[in-house]
């Protein structure tokens, strides 16, 4: 828990143009006893040239984890994800996309984009007693759920996209790469390409 304020300043020397640059970023962690963990950070980043911005973005992001439930000899867990990016002065080719990093796993693909992009991902995931041979298993369900849209337009105007899941991880810490996972997702309105 606790703070972290990151300041990046630069400049971009190019064969095309020089132009300076700036971004910030602030992030910020409680536990709250009687529901969890909280994690929230707030971004912006942008070039300067000639007195105009360019290529800007601001990033708006909070996750927050339950705290242990207790289920006879099992646990679970809730996970919460709230993303919302919004580019600004891009070039006309530029656009915010669903990627696993930033929205919805499992899911590539550049040929939808906007503006601004919002996703929610909810995770539940029930650890199981069992202990096989140093094997450790956890259950989960998830579902995801991400907006595009241009600069002028509200959430639910433009591309939506969305997907629901199960999956088992396996845990071994005996192992070099100790966690395995099987995810099986469903996304219920793929765009037509």
């Amino acid at each position: 828990y606790g703070a972290l304020f990151n300041i990046t300043i630069g400049k971009e020397i190019n064969e095309f143009k020089n132009r300076s640059y700036a971004g910030f970023k602030l992030s910020l962690g409680k536990s709250l006893r009687s529901i969890g963990y909280f994690y929230s950070t707030i971004g912006f980043s942008t070039f300067f040239n000639a007195g105009e911005t360019e290529q800007g973005m601001l990033l708006l992001r909070t996750n927050l984890f339950s705290n242990l439930l207790y289920l006879g000899r099992y646990r679970m867990r809730n996970f919460v994800k709230l993303d919302y990016t919004r580019g600004f002065g891009r070039k006309s080719d530029e656009y915010l996309n669903f990627n696993p990093e930033n929205g919805l796993y499992g899911f590539k693909n550049d040929s939808i984009g906007g503006e601004q992009r919002l996703s929610v991902s909810l995770e539940s995931v029930l650890f199981s007693p069992v202990n096989l041979y140093g094997f450790r298993f956890a259950f989960f369900a998830f579902t995801d759920l991400g907006y595009l849209f241009g600069s002028n337009e509200v959430v639910g105007n433009g591309e939506i996209l969305s997907s629901i899941g199960i999956g088992i991880r396996i845990r071994n810490d005996n192992l070099v790469f100790n966690t395995f996972q099987i995810r099986l997702g469903f996304f219920p309105n793929l765009p037509l390409n």
